[in-house]
């Protein structure tokens, strides 16, 4: 829906009908009407995101109607029924503006809104007194902060979101860690400041409204959790079976336990934080002939089990628990 007066057109629109298309040919028009009048226009948008595809699109399609481009057919055509011109008068008059455009990168305003009131700030500091060498910084964690913690005491025994912390606090006592989770959540709270939230947060609180929806996808990351873990027990003892079948030990491999041996004991144990990661470990990762040492008496034989292991491994369909020779090609 379009409303019009004198001054302003404001366009009211759901997502996905268009409206970067429209905004990007309202921005052509301005500039096939007038090619300087690119000093004098602002366009805001709320992400950084945004703004390099509304600057993107404004340019390819400017050089798409002076070269005339068939996929700028509709940006030209826009522009022809806006403006009440003929396509030769828009064609020339696109190359015009966007060669301003390129030799005038700087006055192509298109930016955050966050970056617009920063600009305002900035150029008002002498009538605001203050100094010269004013630096702006948006403090998002104290926002972020004083967020959650309002959140929180404003909760009744009754609400959803009480009842998910409480669910998480017990799910962290499960898992042997603390149950003051305020820290965490306050922490995650900083994904509203990002980018790909802004974008998603409506069809984000869509599914979150769900009825059972937490409940259910906690679920299912602990069973994954769990088939993870499983998996990677299973591979740390595949790992071990082997190298004593083979009549191998520990001190065969490059660094014993230090190096990529004591992951898959870590793995057999249950270990799966970072440190199983270590540099050792991840240089022979896809590198078979550094798990030994060049001087080992069994090298070549060494070599030949890993390079057939990993052969056998990646020539076959994947199964639901790995066999003898799987932790050869992905020791990770």
């Amino acid at each position: 829906m379009v409303t019009q007066s004198p001054s302003l057109i404001v366009y009211e629109a759901s997502a996905g009908s268009g409206k970067t298309f429209t905004l990007a040919a309202e921005y052509i028009s301005l500039l096939v009407r007038n090619p300087q009048a690119y000093r004098q226009i602002l366009a805001v948008t709320f992400t950084n995101k945004a703004t390099e595809e509304m600057k993107t699109r404004i340019l390819s399609q400017l050089f798409g109607i002076w070269r005339g481009l068939e996929n700028s057919d509709d940006y030209r055509d826009f522009v022809c029924k806006r403006l009440g011109v003929d396509g030769a008068f828009v064609q020339h008059q696109a190359g015009i503006a966007l060669h301003n455009l390129m030799h005038n990168y700087s006055y192509f305003r298109v930016e955050t809104i966050d970056s617009f009131f920063q600009s305002v700030l900035r150029n008002l500091a002498r009538e605001l007194d203050l100094t010269a060498t004013l630096r702006i910084g948006l403090n998002d964690s104290q926002v972020e902060e004083m967020a959650v913690d309002r959140l929180i005491d404003s909760l009744s025994a009754s609400d959803k979101i009480l009842q998910w912390l409480m669910h998480y606090i017990i799910d962290t006592i499960n898992d042997d860690r603390s149950w003051n989770v305020i820290g965490q959540i306050k922490q995650f709270g900083k994904n509203i400041f990002r980018d790909f939230y802004k974008e998603e947060s409506r069809r984000l609180h869509q599914v979150i409204g769900q009825e059972g929806f937490f409940s259910h996808y906690t679920t299912m990351l602990n069973d994954l959790k769990r088939q993870a873990e499983e998996k990677m027990k299973a591979i740390g003892d595949a790992f071990i079976s082997e190298m004593h079948r083979a009549g191998l030990d520990d001190s065969d491999f490059a660094y014993g336990r230090s190096g990529v041996v004591g992951l898959f004991y870590k793995l057999q144990s249950g270990v799966f934080d970072p440190s199983v990661l270590g540099s050792r470990v991840m240089g022979c990762v896809g590198h078979p002939e550094k798990w030994c040492s060049n001087s080992h008496p069994r090298c070549s034989e060494i070599r030949q089990l890993l390079k057939t292991a990993s052969s056998r491994c990646s020539s076959r369909p994947s199964a639901s628990s790995p066999r003898s020779g799987d932790f050869m090609a992905h020791p990770t």
